[in-house]
């Protein structure tokens, strides 16, 4: 990626004033997204624009003036590659794809594409990343395929939210252990799976609930859909012939990214008027990278160190 020093300052889109900082942290992750760009290439594996990236891409030639991250879209096929391929490829390359296989503690399925964990200060990682010390990367979710049959629907939906549900409450200490314990044996017994550890077993919820999301293949489904999304609002399903092909539309620096051939179903699924700006958060707190900023801030301050400017969000 090439990005003329103008770019980093200040601007206002859209009645939205966008920092330098803000700036940064797009082009790091537009960095963050060419490496993902080639790995895909190199294994012949596809991806599309999703949610506000694709939103971004079709209305603002760009990101959302209010959006701080990048999120992709991978059909099931090419997502397990991906996991079983690429892992290596991003290491090389010194970046790290984060899923509940690679990590105990992940507990999201939603895979990440990271440069960092933690605030760089290496002169390599900052000139290779703008000037950007803060984690950046790319969300990947899987696109599911949901068969035709009525029961094997109903089949997978109860699959999912009970293995998910159970994923998500295991920790808490509220809830009834005897009957946590139970689910877990009947869910694994029905799975035919081998009980863990219990140190384990969170994990293995995970594990389990994204292996039963790839439970169906495409030619037993017309639709696909992102299991978690399509279990709170059953209105986010798609036609699978709307992502046969890609078209690479401009991005933010110039960047041509795939994106679904019927763009515009999509996204009025998703959004419904979507040409329509509006200023709409999204899921975590804005910027996600503040608490990181903030301790970083703090450890300047602590060392009687000058907080530079470029980092400032005023």
């Amino acid at each position: 990626m090439n990005f003329p020093e103008e770019y980093f300052h200040k601007e206002v889109r859209d009645g939205f004033e966008i920092s330098s900082l803000m700036k940064r942290c797009w082009a790091a992750q537009l960095e963050v997204l060419e490496q993902f760009d080639s790995v895909c290439r190199d294994l012949g594996l596809r991806y599309f624009a999703a949610y506000g990236t694709l939103l971004g891409t079709v209305r603002h030639k760009g990101f959302i003036p209010w959006d701080d991250d990048i999120d992709v879209w991978m059909l099931r096929e090419d997502m397990d590659r991906l996991i079983n391929e690429g892992t290596d490829r991003f290491q090389v390359l010194g970046l790290e794809l984060v899923t509940p296989y690679s990590e105990r503690e992940y507990r999201n399925l939603c895979f990440r594409v990271n440069n960092t964990r933690k605030s760089r200060l290496d002169k390599e990682f900052l000139y290779r990343y703008w000037m950007f010390p803060f984690t950046a990367g790319v969300d990947v979710f899987a696109l599911d395929y949901i068969p035709r049959n009525l029961n094997d629907q109903s089949i997978l939906k109860s699959l999912f939210l009970a293995s998910s549900h159970l994923g998500t409450i295991w920790r808490n200490q509220s809830v009834n252990e005897k009957e946590k314990v139970e689910a877990y044996f009947q869910l694994i017994e029905y799975a035919g799976l081998e009980p863990v550890e219990y140190s384990e077993v969170e994990n293995q919820l995970w594990r389990i609930s994204d292996r039963i999301s790839a439970m169906y293949t495409k030619q037993e489904a017309d639709q696909v859909a992102v299991l978690p999304y399509l279990y709170q609002d059953e209105s986010k399903l798609f036609d699978k012939e709307w992502f046969s092909e890609e078209v690479f539309l401009e991005f933010e620096g110039g960047f041509m990214i795939p994106c679904p051939v019927s763009y515009d179903e999509v996204l009025t699924i998703e959004f419904g008027d979507y040409m329509i700006p509006k200023q709409v958060r999204g899921a975590h707190e804005y910027p996600y990278y503040k608490k990181l900023r903030d301790l970083l801030q703090q450890d300047f301050k602590s060392a009687d160190v000058k907080w530079p400017s470029m980092w400032d969000e005023d």
